[in-house]
């Protein structure tokens, strides 16, 4: 009899076994109970994680390569870049926790997105860095790069920070605080300097 679908319980358990990395078992009931096609539809009810997600946070290299190769390759790009709750991808995950072989092998063989956004707002770029994983950070930039080049003008009474909209990463959010620090510390030094003028003035 060919299973079609799964209880929540089966999907825990396969979420379960991801988590932990144990390829032996997700090999055991992919090739003999449950057709690699239903993987898709297998996530955590709560949080929406992956197998994918979870195999990918702990760095379970060959589960992720493994789950992914069960389907076809645009479904697995879609599970490359699922997003959970919060928005997170598997990259997102893997990122934050150094694993470069997973961060490599999900952006250049399935395509994952280097610039999704969480929640929070933050790509998977932000998340190494943010998560001081130095690896993962050089290779990202060396592969892509963030605009490095942050505009600061006035405009009427506010100050506009423009850059390249999702190539932002940690360093650059940094970079544009300081620049509108800057720019209202500058501001703010004009305005002192007037008022002292008003006074002469008088």
């Amino acid at each position: 009899m060919t299973v079609t679908s799964l209880t929540q319980e089966e999907q825990d358990a396969i979420i379960y076994d991801a988590r932990e990395g144990d390829l032996d078992y997700l090999q055991e009931i992919f090739s003999n109970i449950i057709p690699g096609s239903l993987l898709p539809t297998v996530k955590d009810e709560n949080t929406l994680s992956t197998p994918v997600h979870m195999a990918a946070a702990n760095g379970h290299f060959a589960v992720v390569e493994y789950l992914l190769s069960l389907v076809s390759h645009n479904e697995a790009v879609a599970l490359a870049n699922a997003k959970n709750d919060l928005g997170n991808t598997p990259l997102h995950w893997a990122a934050y926790n150094g694993h470069l072989d997973i961060v490599k092998l999900l952006v250049e063989k399935y395509g994952a997105d280097v610039y999704a956004k969480n929640t929070s707002s933050h790509d998977a770029l932000f998340e190494a860095e943010k998560n001081g994983k130095t690896e993962v950070e050089n290779w990202m930039l060396s592969k892509f790069a963030p605009e490095e080049t942050i505009k600061v003008e006035d405009v009427g009474e506010d100050t506009k920070i423009t850059y390249t909209p999702g190539q932002e990463s940690y360093e650059i959010d940094k970079q544009a605080s300081e620049a509108l620090e800057a720019a209202q510390k500058s501001r703010a030094d004009v305005e002192a300097v007037e008022k002292k003028t008003e006074k002469l003035s008088i």
